[in-house]
Order: structure tokens, then C-alpha cells, then sequence
């Protein structure tokens, strides 16, 4: 029946926790499975952005540093040829010939005038940047010499003209060169082509007074004809600046460009390598563009491309197509790895299932097939463990249920001697009453109502009325033992506190103790009074037990001695029973602020008080 019974609540066991364990084993498997591929899918993702984001900083500043390159190889040429301008310039400022002429102002066709014009015409054509300028005019007061290129030959009077152009102060005054006006159409030419005007004063040779001043038309062709031959991806743009004139160059011309930023204060202050630097603006009709400028040799001058937007996608999609390609290499490489671990974790899940199965249907024995080489073998370990310690329990819980039947059955038979004992007890006392001898009688009573109250029950706490009652018949029994020379009086100051509980044989060793320790050494009678009354300590409820003597006393280390180790000086059955022992057995029972107290007076007296809390005994709970 016991098999039977264990067998069913173990079923019962198995099938609750299976049906947890299989939810929990496809809820543990679908967590693997969630987790595994949202840390791949996310590591994948994560390696994918900032591949992306890098390859995308590297691809820009690739393509930042080769324009800068490209544009600096450029923007040289353009500088070379304009400085082919500014030393043309400087002649013109600083030759004798030009001077004498300036300050002599000869007419035309004279001698000075004829060898001035013949070695400015010369140098002129000795410039670099000849080509560039076809129009180079020195002006004196009231007349000019010119060298200028057949097509934009004219009649105009330039020493009357130049004076009435809007921009003739400005330029001629300014500290520098002055290019604001920008590319503008060539006031002396019919068809207005377009030139970039220069305007510098010549001095007197002796001092730095004007005198006159340098007429130069730069041609845009000094512009376009690097950038003819310069390489641009269809989608960049060339744009050049010139003192807040903003042009972009489109079917092999200069065209003026309206931007809606300004590129020279939109440029932002990061430089890759001396002057140039990235900005970044937004058009409506290009969109967002990143420039790279540079510098010209020439005041508030720049030039400037834009980004290849077309070079930036190919490039990114050649790169996102390898990523993707090892991106799928590393997603199916964790997908075989997870499909791996999921099937090396469920296979031993369902055979660890299977065995805890064979287990809930009585099968106790031990299966090595689950004892892996792994932490899943430990589980498979324990399991068997578990299953012959469970057979061994069974076993054992078998011959225990033997052995109590046994034990009862002795029990029945030691029952046979305590009634046995009371029954013969009751005879002498009947024989003692009949023969007249009282005092045979009353204590053949107590001891038989002591050695009742002694054998019958197992329980801890009795109330105090028992208590009293246990120690009226022990001390009856002493009384006729000394002769009637001890007395023992009970005060109890209300009667509820018969109701309140106490542990069983509590007053018995303390009186033996009054009995033998205090009034025996006396040799003369002695008294021992019981007063049972409450106590109030520390604003709770208790009840206090004295029992007083007026025996020999004793010190107060006697008095520590006993109440720290056992009495067994007494020669009675009680003698196991020590002060000690009920000092320590009240406080395991109420706690350590209760137990036994003591107060003595060598020669004259010995209190022993009993502090116990007040509570009510109740015999239903403590039978």
C-alpha cells in the first residue's frame, strides 16, 4: 500500500511538473532560438552601420583629399598665369621708360612716345599671360599707349573714357588689387566680351605722387582654359568666386551663378591640409552639395567643386553588396551554430523527460544512458541519485512502520506494570485505613497520585493548579519523612492565576532544594512558603513564583552555581530534575528575560522566584 501510495503522488508530481516542463522546454527552446538570431540579426546590424558609417568617412575624405589634389593642381595653373599679370604690373609700375612718359605725357608719334611703346609693347608679349590680357593701356594725363589684340581693337579715346567707368575711382584708389567689380562686359568693345578689369596708378620716378595709371582687361579665357582640360565627374560642379561674385562653369563658359548661400561665408572651419576647406551648403536646384575650396592668388578669390554624388553611390553600393555577401556568410554560420546548441540541449532535455517519466511509473532503477560527459549529465546524475534515494526511503519507511508496530505492541505490555504498581498501592492503602494507621495511608495516596501524575501524558505545560497539586503530594510524602518538622503554606493571590500555564515538575526541584539545602543543615523545623502573584517589569504582564525557605542561606556565588550548572545532590527520582535544568528549561520555553531569580541571606533565609508570562492555559492545545 505504501508503494502504491508513493507511486500515485510521484505520478501525480510528474505529470504537473511535466506539463510545466514542456511548456517551460518549447518556451526555453523558442527563447534560445528569439535571443540567438536578435543577437546574430543585431551584431550583424551594429557591424553593418558602423562598417557603413566608416566606409562612408573614408569614401568622402578619399574623395575630399583626391578633388583637393585635383583642385590645387588647378587653381596653380590659374595662379601662374596671374601672376604673369601681377608681374606685368609691377613692370609697368616700376620701369623708367613708362615713367619719363607719365610724367612728360608726349604726343603721339613722338619720339619718346614711339620707343616707350615699342619696349612696353615687347614685354607685354614676353608675358605668360599675354594671351589672357587683350587689353594693357598706359594712361597719362591726356594720352595712352595701348597694346591690345585685333579683336578687341577701337577708336575709343581711353585716357577720356577709363575716368568716366563707375568702378575708375574705386580700383585706382584701392590698396590693393580690387576685384569687385568682377566679370563684367568690356566697355570698349561692341560685342562686350567678357573681361575682369584691373586698374593700378603709376607714380612719378621720384616720388610717389600719381601720374598716371595701368589699364588692364583679363580675359576669362585665363579661367576657362585650365579648366577646358581639367577632368570633372558629370554631377560635380566647378564654381569660382571672385570678391562675392559667384560663377559656375558650364559648357566650357564662365556663367554668373546666383547661389542661395554665399560660398565664401558658408565654408565652415574645418581644413583638411593648408587653406583648403569643406563646407557643406543646400540648393534647391542641386540639393545638398560638400564643396572643397581653395584659395586663389588673388584678394577674396576662391575656387570650388563640389562632391561627385554618382562616385559616392557606386562606390557604396559595390560596398554595401560585399558587406551584404559577409553579412549572410556570418547569419548562416550562427543560424548552423544555433541549430547545433538548440539540438545539443534538446536531446538530452527529452531523455532527461523520458527517465523522469519511467520514475513517476515506478521504474526506481539506475539509467547510466543519462549520465553525460556534460552539465546536462549532472542533472542526469542527480536524477538517478534521487531515484535510489527515493527506493532507499521507501525501504526504510517499510521496516520503520515494522518496528513502530512492534513498539506499540511493547507499550501495551509496559502499560500492565504502572497499573499493576497503582492497583497494589491502593491495597496497602485500604489495609492501612482498616488497621487505623492514617499516616500509612495518606502517604500511600500521595505517592500514588504522584507516580499517576508522573506516568500518565507527555505533555510540556500543565496549569498551575496541577502544578501546586504535584507539589502538595510530593511534599505530603517529605513531611512524613522528617517527621513533621517541615511545614509548606500556599498563598495565591487571585484565583485566575490558577488558569495561567507552566511547565510540569517547575516548584518540585526548587522545594527539594529549600528541603534538603536550607532547612535539612538547620537540624531543627523548618517552614517553606508558596506565594503566587503578578509582577509587572518593563510594562508587560508576568507572574512571579516565590518560594521561600528559612534555612541556613547560602552566598551569592552558591547562588550562581546553582542556577549555572546542575544540582544532582538530591537522592530522591527527582533528582534529574535540577534548578539548573528548570532555569534553562523556562527560558528555551518563554525566552531569555524569564527563568529563576534568586535572593538569600546566610543563616536566615533563601528565595527562589520563578518569573513565567501570564498566559492562560489551554489543556485542547497542549494534550
Amino acid at each position: 500500500q505504501l508503494v502504491f501510495s508513493t507511486t500515485v503522488f510521484l505520478r501525480l508530481c510528474y505529470t504537473e511538473c511535466m506539463k510545466k516542463t514542456v511548456y517551460h522546454s518549447k518556451s526555453i527552446r523558442n527563447r534560445i532560438l528569439f535571443f540567438t538570431l536578435s543577437a546574430i540579426l543585431g551584431m550583424c546590424l551594429l557591424i553593418s552601420l558602423f562598417s557603413y558609417y566608416i566606409f562612408q568617412h573614408y569614401l568622402q575624405n578619399t574623395l575630399i583629399q583626391s578633388t583637393e589634389t585635383s583642385l590645387r593642381l588647378l587653381s596653380e595653373s590659374i595662379d601662374s598665369s596671374i601672376n604673369d599679370v601681377y608681374r606685368l604690373v609691377r613692370y609697368c609700375q616700376t620701369d623708367s621708360n613708362i615713367a619719363k612718359y607719365i610724367e612728360h605725357n608726349p604726343n603721339p608719334g613722338s619720339v619718346l612716345s614711339v620707343s616707350t611703346y615699342d619696349s612696353f609693347s615687347e614685354e607685354c608679349s614676353r608675358n605668360g599671360a599675354y594671351n589672357y590680357m587683350p587689353r594693357i593701356a598706359v594712361v597719362s594725363q591726356e594720352h595712352y599707349l595701348q597694346v591690345v589684340a585685333t579683336t578687341y581693337s577701337s577708336t575709343a579715346d581711353l585716357a577720356e573714357q577709363i575716368p568716366l567707368l563707375p568702378y575708375y575711382e574705386e580700383l585706382l584708389t584701392a590698396d590693393d588689387y580690387d576685384f569687385s567689380t568682377g566679370i563684367i562686359a568690356d566697355p570698349f568693345h561692341r560685342a562686350g566680351r567678357k573681361v575682369l578689369p584691373i586698374l593700378r596708378p603709376i607714380t612719378y620716378q621720384y616720388n610717389s605722387k600719381q601720374a598716371g595709371y595701368l589699364f588692364i582687361e583679363v580675359s576669362t579665357d585665363l579661367f576657362t582654359t585650365p579648366l577646358k582640360d581639367y577632368s570633372c565627374p558629370e554631377d560635380s560642379y566647378l564654381y569660382l568666386t571672385i570678391a562675392g561674385h559667384s560663377y559656375i562653369y558650364e559648357d566650357n563658359e564662365l556663367r554668373e551663378y546666383e547661389p542661395e548661400y554665399n560660398l565664401k561665408e558658408d565654408m565652415s572651419s574645418h581644413s583638411l591640409t593648408g587653406d583648403t576647406q569643406i563646407s557643406r551648403i543646400h540648393s534647391q536646384a542641386k540639393g545638398e552639395q560638400i564643396l572643397v575650396t581653395t584659395p586663389l592668388n588673388m584678394p577674396d578669390c576662391y575656387l570650388s567643386q563640389s562632391i561627385s554624388h554618382a562616385e559616392q553611390t557606386n562606390q557604396a553600393v559595390l560596398f554595401i553588396g560585399i558587406l551584404a555577401c559577409i553579412l549572410i556568410g556570418i547569419l548562416s554560420i550562427g543560424i548552423v551554430l544555433m541549430l547545433l546548441m538548440n539540438r545539443m540541449i534538446t536531446v538530452p532535455v527529452s531523455h532527461l523527460q523520458s527517465r523522469m517519466k519511467r520514475i513517476a511509473e515506478g521504474d526506481f532503477s539506475r539509467d547510466s544512458s543519462i549520465e553525460w560527459d556534460h552539465e546536462l549529465g549532472d542533472i542526469g546524475r542527480g536524477i538517478n541519485d534521487l531515484s535510489e534515494n527515493v527506493c532507499q526511503l521507501m525501504e526504510r519507511r517499510l521496516e520503520d512502520e515494522k518496528q513502530k508496530q512492534d513498539l506499540e505492541y511493547k507499550m501495551l505490555q509496559s502499560q500492565i506494570n504502572p497499573h499493576f504498581l497503582y492497583n497494589t498501592l491502593n491495597s496497602i492503602k485500604w489495609m492501612a485505613t482498616i488497621q487505623g494507621a492514617n499516616g500509612i495511608s495518606e502517604m500511600t495516596t500521595s505517592l500514588s497520585r504522584l507516580l499517576k501524575s508522573i506516568s500518565k501524558g507527555t505533555s510540556l505545560l500543565i496549569d498551575i493548579r496541577e502544578e501546586l497539586s504535584l507539589l502538595e503530594n510530593y511534599f505530603t510524602i517529605q513531611s512524613y519523612r522528617y517527621g513533621g518538622t517541615i511545614a509548606m503554606n500556599i498563598q495565591v493571590d487571585d484565583e485566575s492565576l490558577y488558569n495561567n500555564e507552566i511547565i510540569k515538575f517547575t516548584l518540585q526541584p526548587l522545594v527539594e532544594n529549600a528541603i534538603f539545602h536550607g532547612i535539612e543543615p538547620k537540624g531543627c523545623a523548618g517552614h517553606i512558603q508558596i506565594h503566587v502573584g503578578y509582577e509587572v517589569a518593563d510594562t508587560t504582564d508576568r507572574i512571579r513564583i516565590d518560594v521561600t525557605d528559612d534555612g541556613v542561606g547560602m552566598t551569592a556565588e552558591k547562588a550562581a552555581q546553582i542556577l549555572s550548572s546542575n544540582d544532582d545532590s538530591s537522592a530522591d527520582f527527582f533528582r534529574e530534575i535540577g534548578v539548573s535544568n528548570v532555569h534553562k528549561r523556562l527560558q528555551y520555553q518563554f525566552g531569555a528575560e524569564y527563568g529563576i531569580t534568586i535572593e538569600s541571606k546566610v543563616g536566615e533565609y533563601t528565595i527562589m522566584s520563578i518569573h513565567i508570562p501570564n498566559i492562560i492555559f489551554k489543556a485542547d492545545e497542549n494534550a
